[in-house]
This record gives C-alpha cells, structure tokens and sequence, in this order.
C-alpha cells in the first residue's frame, strides 16, 4: 500500500545513505548507516551519541536488520 503513495519513489532508500536523528529530551544523537549486508540479510549500524559540541565516542552501536533499524 505504501508503494502507491505518490511521494513513494521520492523517498526511496538511497545506497550507501545515512541519516541522523536527534532526541532533545535526552540529549542524544542517534546515527543509521548500512553497514555490510551478508548473504541473506542486509544490516544497518546504528550509534547513539551524547549531544554534546563534539562528538566522541558512541555510547551504544548496534547492528541490526535493515527493516528493524529504519
């Protein structure tokens, strides 16, 4: 049903895409990015950071199935 919205082919999964989500209540950032798929599945990283002026290290990163990270 998706597929039918008009706006659909616009937002469509880029290669090599990453994005960036930010949660001000709590003061996190929070990075998506593919990482490398294996035979039957592809995966994507993500890494939450403390938001802070420079970005250090992530305080999690985890690796999980692409439809379940996005």
């Amino acid at each position: 049903m998706f597929k039918e919205h008009p706006y659909y082919k616009q937002f469509q999964e880029k290669p090599h895409g990453e994005g960036w989500l930010v949660n001000q209540q709590e003061g996190l950032l929070v990075q998506i990015r593919p990482d490398s798929p294996t035979q039957h599945a592809q995966f994507v990283l993500v890494s939450t950071y403390r938001r802070s002026s420079r970005l250090g290290q992530p305080i999690r990163r985890q690796r999980m199935l692409t439809y379940l990270g996005i």
